[in-house]
C-alpha cells in the first residue's frame, strides 16, 4: 500500500486560508432533519454520497444532473472491465464533462448548475459513481482537504479529484508537494525556511485519516457554513455548523464554529436580538464541546449588557442564562463567569425597579445578586441602600411595624459604617410619630420614641425639627394648664435635641418670665 501521508493533494490549505470567514436548527425538509439527528436509522443513509448532498441542499437541478451523468457512464463502462479500469473511466469522464473549473468555495449547486467543483463536491460525486458500479472506495481527510481511493485487487489506488491530469493513481513526494504549496502561497517561504520540510510535512500533511460518507457530508456542511458566514448569513451559518457537528464532532469544526461565533457576535451592525437568536442556536452544539462553551461564555457578557438596555428584554436575559447553564459543559471558570453574569443581571433588575419605585422588587433582586457574591462590597452597599429605601417606603404607607422590623434586622446585620441605616431608622420612627396626636396624654408614646431616635442619630436634621415641634406643643399645653414647671422641663428636654431652635428658646424665655 502506498504511503497515504505523502499523497495529500496540492490544494492542501484552500478550505481554511481563503474564507473570510436554545434556537432550533432549521432544516430544509423533514428528511434532512431525520438524517442529521438520527443518521443510523435514516432512509437516506444508504444513498450514494452525492445523493445525500442533494437531499440536504436546496438545489433543484441535482437529481437530473446526477442521473444524466450516471446514464452516460453506463454507456462507457463494460461489465468485464476491472475495477481500476472502471474507476479510471469515471475519473476521465468527470474531468471531461463535469468538473470544468475548480473553485475553493464551490457548493453542491455550483457543481450541478455550473460544473464548478472543489475537493469535497468532486470527491463526493466520484465516490458516488464508483458506488453505483460496485467499486470499493475509501474517502480520506487531511487537515484541510479530502480525496479518495479505490481498491483494485490488493492495491489501493489514490484518486485526487482536483488534479485533472495526474490525479488518478496519484503519487507525490514530500519535497515536490511542499514546493507546490509554497508556489500556491499556501505555505510561506519564510515558514518553510524556518521550520523545514519535515516539520511542515508532519504538521500539515501526515495527518490523513479515513472518513465515512456521513463525515464527508458533515465537511460539506462545514464548508457551506464558512461561505455563508463570509456573506454575513450568520443564522444559516450557525445552522450548517450545528449539522456538521451533529454528524461529525471534531476539533476542526469546533474551531470553525468558534470563528463564526466571533465574527458574528463582534459585528457592530448586528442588533442584540439577532445576536441573542444566534447564541441560542449555538446551544445546540455546546453540551459536549468545551471549545464552543468557552466561546459562547466569552461573548455572553457583552450580549447581556446590550439586551439589558431595554426593560422588555429582562425576562429574555434570564431565560438565556438558564438555557446556557443547562446546555454547556461547566468547570470552575465557566461557573464563575455565569455567576458573574447572573450577578450583573440581578443588579440591573434591582436598579430598574428602584428607578420605578418598586423597592420590594429591587430588594429581592439585589438579595439574589448578593447571595451569589456575598463578599462583593459594592453589592453589600447597594443592598443596604435598597433595603433602607424599602423600609422607609413601608413607613410612608403606614406599615410602621414591618418597616421597623426590616430596618432593625438590617441594623443588626450591619451594625457600623452605614449612615443610611441610621437615617432610615430615624425616619421610620418619625413617620410613625406623625400619626400620633401631639397631646399631653400621648407624651408617654412620643417622648420615648424621640429618645430612641436621638440615641440612633442625634444630629439628624429631621429629628431636630420634629422634636422641636413636639416639645413646643406639649409645653404650650402644660402652660395652658398653668403647669409652668412641667412646661419648662419639656422645653429643656426639647433643647437637648436642638439647643438652638428659636421656638424652644422663645418658649423657655416666656416660661422663665412667668416663673419669676
Amino acid at each position: 500500500m502506498k504511503n497515504l501521508g505523502l499523497l495529500l493533494l496540492v490544494l492542501l490549505f484552500f478550505s481554511t486560508t481563503d474564507v473570510s470567514a436554545q434556537g432550533q436548527i432549521n432544516f430544509i425538509s423533514d428528511s434532512e432533519r431525520s438524517f442529521v439527528t438520527d443518521y443510523e436509522n435514516s432512509s437516506l443513509r444508504g444513498l450514494p454520497s452525492f445523493k445525500q448532498f442533494l437531499a440536504t441542499s436546496e438545489t433543484n437541478s441535482g437529481e437530473s444532473f446526477y442521473s444524466t451523468h450516471l446514464v452516460a457512464l453506463r454507456s462507457k463502462i463494460r461489465d468485464r472491465d476491472s475495477d481500476k479500469k472502471k474507476a479510471e473511466t469515471i475519473f476521465k469522464y468527470l474531468h471531461d464533462e463535469v468538473f470544468l473549473q475548480y473553485e475553493l468555495n464551490a457548493v453542491v449547486s455550483d457543481l450541478s448548475e455550473r460544473w464548478t467543483y472543489n475537493c469535497v463536491t468532486a470527491t463526493s460525486f466520484f465516490v458516488s459513481m464508483t458506488e453505483e458500479f460496485g467499486i470499493p472506495f475509501q474517502i480520506y481527510e487531511t487537515p484541510a482537504h479530502v480525496y479518495a481511493s479505490i481498491r483494485h485487487r490488493n492495491e489501493e489506488i489514490i484518486v485526487e479529484l482536483t488534479a485533472p491530469k495526474d490525479g488518478f493513481d496519484f503519487g507525490s513526494n514530500m519535497e515536490s508537494l511542499l514546493q507546490t504549496l509554497v508556489d500556491s502561497k499556501l505555505i510561506s517561504r519564510d515558514e518553510l525556511a524556518e521550520k523545514g520540510a519535515e516539520q511542515l510535512y508532519q504538521e500539515y500533511v501526515a495527518k490523513t485519516i479515513p472518513i465515512s460518507k456521513k463525515q464527508l457530508l458533515s465537511i460539506q456542511y462545514h464548508n457551506d457554513a464558512l461561505i455563508k458566514a463570509s456573506g454575513e448569513n450568520y443564522a444559516e451559518a450557525y445552522d450548517q455548523m450545528n449539522k456538521a457537528i451533529k454528524l461529525y464532532p471534531n476539533d476542526t469544526f469546533s474551531e470553525a464554529f468558534k470563528y463564526i461565533v466571533t465574527i458574528s457576535q463582534l459585528n457592530f451592525t448586528l442588533e442584540a436580538d439577532k445576536k441573542y437568536l444566534l447564541i441560542s442556536k449555538l446551544l445546540e452544539s455546546t453540551k459536549n464541546d468545551s471549545t464552543l462553551t468557552y466561546s459562547l461564555v466569552n461573548h455572553l457578557g457583552e450580549l447581556i449588557e446590550d439586551l439589558l438596555k431595554f426593560e422588555e428584554n429582562f425576562d429574555l436575559v434570564n431565560e438565556l442564562l438558564q438555557n446556557v447553564e443547562n446546555n454547556v459543559l461547566t468547570d470552575a471558570f465557566i461557573s464563575s463567569k455565569l455567576n458573574e453574569y447572573y450577578v450583573y443581571m440581578y443588579t440591573v433588575f434591582a436598579q430598574n425597579s428602584s428607578l420605578k419605585g418598586e423597592t420590594l422588587e429591587a430588594k429581592r433582586n439585589i438579595e439574589k445578586a448578593l447571595a451569589l457574591s456575598p463578599e462583593n462590597s459594592r453589592l453589600t452597599t447597594y443592598y443596604i441602600s435598597v433595603t433602607s429605601n424599602h423600609a422607609t417606603k413601608l413607613s410612608q404607607i403606614g406599615l410602621f411595624e414591618t418597616a421597623r422590623s426590616t430596618i432593625d434586622e438590617l441594623a443588626a446585620n450591619y451594625p457600623a459604617g452605614y449612615p443610611i441605616i441610621k437615617e432610615a431608622r430615624v425616619q421610620i420612627i418619625l413617620d410613625a410619630l406623625v400619626s400620633i396626636p401631639m397631646v399631653i396624654e400621648n407624651e408617654s408614646k412620643l417622648v420615648p420614641e424621640l429618645e430612641l431616635a436621638y440615641s440612633i442619630q442625634p444630629d439628624n436634621i429631621y429629628l431636630k425639627s420634629f422634636s422641636a415641634t413636639v416639645f413646643h406643643e406639649l409645653a404650650m399645653q402644660q402652660v395652658r394648664r398653668s403647669n409652668y414647671q412641667k412646661a419648662k422641663n419639656l422645653i429643656l428636654d426639647g433643647l437637648k435635641y436642638n439647643s438652638s431652635d428659636p421656638t424652644l428658646l422663645s418658649d423657655l424665655k416666656l416660661i422663665n418670665e412667668i416663673l419669676e
